[in-house]
């Protein structure tokens, strides 16, 4: 789905695909899915690009400074995709499913979080495994002019043990601290563009309601908002500050809508809905004229 100048716009893909990235100039974004698929897609133009993989990937962040991207996905995989389209497979210290990655602002190293508390450190061409985290890890935002990212948790981990579900990871230290715990399973998270709060999505595993939250970097404050099986899983803050845009998903069919939301900060407003497409990422361009989002029949909250 795109959305510029309140307009709006489809286009199917073939294959199950699970996120993607906007290239570093901002004409086109880069979408990554199962059977290692890796498509450039630039207006009406789709190409497949070598991934040297069949594993599912599930994840893609664009450096900033050069324009390198670190794709992610399953059985530990990490490749690192040069400005040349050619792909390289860099080694890690684990097989678990990894989920997402985020450069930080400078392009100078980059947080990957993976299932079973799995986080990496990225720099240099190397990995290096931070500890604090027990639950699957699911989504990475750094903070704007300051080294320290959130990284969002399920709030069990195996055998039903309660767990962290919102941590700050602080570069000066490479520590992985909890913030916060609860019954909700935190997904999406994005960091408004002047750094003063970050929007938190997610959804309450036992009562099934859908949780939009503003972390202040003290505290979490929930947003109301007509949550009944609605199940927010991705965020994306346009640059200008003043929207949100928002995609839920559903954990079975026929359970809940695929829905794009726009926040204004006073209410949510539907641009786009769907019983047969669910959402997964959503991501506006840099200069905030374009929101793409990304949906899949396939697409559950718990493979978000």
């Amino acid at each position: 789905m795109h959305y510029a100048d309140e307009s709006l716009q489809t286009k199917k893909l073939t294959g199950n695909f699970r996120s993607f990235a906007w290239d570093r100039a901002g004409r086109g974004v880069i979408v990554v899915g199962d059977g290692g698929r890796i498509l450039r897609v630039e207006g009406e133009e789709t190409a497949d690009l070598e991934s040297g993989t069949r594993q599912n990937l599930r994840g893609i962040s664009v450096n900033p400074t050069d324009g390198t991207a670190l794709i992610i996905g399953n059985g530990g995989s990490l490749l690192l995709f040069d400005q040349d389209a050619k792909v390289s497979k860099v080694n890690v210290a684990t097989s678990e499913n990894l989920r997402s990655a985020s450069w930080n602002l400078k392009g100078t190293l980059a947080l990957i979080s993976g299932n079973g508390g799995t986080l990496l450190r990225y720099a240099d061409h190397r990995t290096q495994l931070i500890d604090g985290a027990r639950a699957n890890l699911r989504r990475i935002a750094w903070r704007p002019g300051v080294n320290m990212a959130l990284a969002t948790s399920n709030c069990f981990a195996e055998k039903f043990i309660p767990s962290p579900n919102l941590f700050a990871y602080a570069e000066d230290t490479q520590t992985l601290n909890a913030l916060n715990e609860g019954r909700a399973d935190l997904i999406g998270v994005d960091w408004e563009p002047d750094g003063t709060a970050a929007l938190v999505v997610g959804y309450d595993v036992i009562w099934h309601n859908g949780v939009i939250a503003r972390f202040d970097s003290r505290n979490l404050s929930p947003i109301q908002f007509n949550n009944k099986r609605v199940y927010p899983v991705a965020v994306s803050w346009n640059p200008t500050g003043q929207l949100a845009a928002i995609g839920t998903a559903t954990p079975q069919p026929m359970m809940a809508e695929g829905v794009v939301y726009l926040w204004d900060q006073k209410a949510l407003k539907p641009i786009f809905s769907s019983h047969e497409f669910f959402f997964t990422a959503v991501a506006w361009n840099k200069e905030g004229t374009e929101l793409v989002a990304l949906g899949s029949s396939a697409s559950r909250t718990f493979n978000c």
